[in-house]
């Protein structure tokens, strides 16, 4: 090998050698700047979640409180506060009166503001206190229903709100948690207690073109006091299948409705479909009682059905086609 050649070689390793030391420097630096990005993203996603840890809330026991009193009575009830965060935190609890709409939506009000309000009828042995992290207070609630008052159910919720604290950005933020009170005063006959619901209009399809199917029921609380209705759907369609499908339950109060609802998933292809909708409630005298209104839908895959026709449409023209193109040549073979 003469000099040139070595000089040659020894020019291209150089050359060789750089381009892989510029690749290795490149891909160092991409690897770099990944784990960069990946540290701020941990970093942007860890940050405000032990923030949030931080600054806790609280925890109230029970949320709920179904209770009877008589004209002119008391009871008592305990609630629990709880602090569940790292610092001293300030809580303050007031009354307000609450509706629930259709929906299944609470609408707070002031005291007085609804027709069958209890607000007035609450009182609790401590309005503000603090509570250092992790402790806990038990507040006593009297509930006095007034001696004039009218029979059925009446309804408040205890709120129990913290200070508000700023965040890191100066923000004030406050938690409020309320604890319903549904109280049932009841009559002096079995007259004046009436438990009665309605259903008021099924949700369904006219024509649907797959599963699952959204269903519901719409029911109304005719009565003077609050409900608990649970409810079912039954369905048969034309080729024999029969299933059913809980729609849960839901609190209704006084004059007021609920909504029901739920997904099947096992409607036909194709086809008619019945529909039985049972409610369920226990009226004034704890028996159960169970109404039904029925309706029907269709299912008609039409993009399938659609697909299916112009897949048949294709291999009709297709098949004209063919023979078409087979006369053709017939006609030429037996021409003169």
């Amino acid at each position: 090998m003469n000099n040139s050649d070595s000089w040659y070689n020894l020019r291209r390793n150089s050359i060789f050698y750089a381009a892989l030391r510029f690749r290795v420097r490149e891909a160092v630096k991409s690897s770099a700047k990944c784990a960069i990005i990946i540290l701020l993203l941990v970093i942007f996603l860890i940050i405000p979640l032990n923030s949030a840890q931080a600054q806790g809330g609280i925890k109230v026991w029970p949320t709920k409180i179904d209770l009877t009193v008589n004209e002119g009575e008391q009871a008592e009830r305990i609630i629990n506060v709880k602090n569940q965060g790292g610092e001293t935190i300030g809580v303050r609890a007031y009354v307000m009166d609450f509706s629930v709409d259709k929906d299944g939506n609470f609408i707070f009000s002031e005291p007085g503001h609804e027709s069958y309000s209890a607000s007035k009828w609450l009182s609790v042995n401590c309005t503000d206190f603090e509570l250092a992290p992790g402790e806990s207070q038990e507040v006593e609630v009297i509930i006095a229903a007034p001696a004039d008052i009218e029979p059925g159910g009446h309804y408040a919720a205890l709120f129990f709100e913290t200070a508000p604290s700023a965040n890191g950005e100066g923000v004030s933020i406050s938690t409020r948690i309320p604890s319903l009170f549904y109280i049932t005063v009841p009559g002096v006959t079995d007259a004046d207690i009436v438990a009665n619901a309605e259903i008021v209009s099924l949700i369904l399809p006219g024509i649907v073109e797959k599963r699952p199917v959204e269903v519901g029921v719409v029911v109304e609380n005719s009565g003077n006091v609050h409900l608990t209705i649970a409810a079912k759907a039954y369905f048969s369609d034309m080729f024999g299948g029969n299933s059913e499908l809980d729609l849960g339950q839901v609190t209704v109060l006084p004059d007021g409705e609920g909504t029901l609802t739920g997904s099947w998933q096992k409607a036909p292809f194709i086809g008619r479909v019945r529909a039985n909708f049972v409610i369920g409630y226990f009226d004034q005298h704890e028996e159960l009682v169970n109404k039904s209104q029925r309706g029907e839908f269709w299912v008609f895959p039409w993009k399938h059905l659609a697909a299916i026709a112009a897949v048949i449409g294709s291999l009709v023209l297709l098949i004209l086609l063919l023979h078409r193109r087979y006369r053709f040549r017939l006609e030429r073979r037996s021409g003169p």
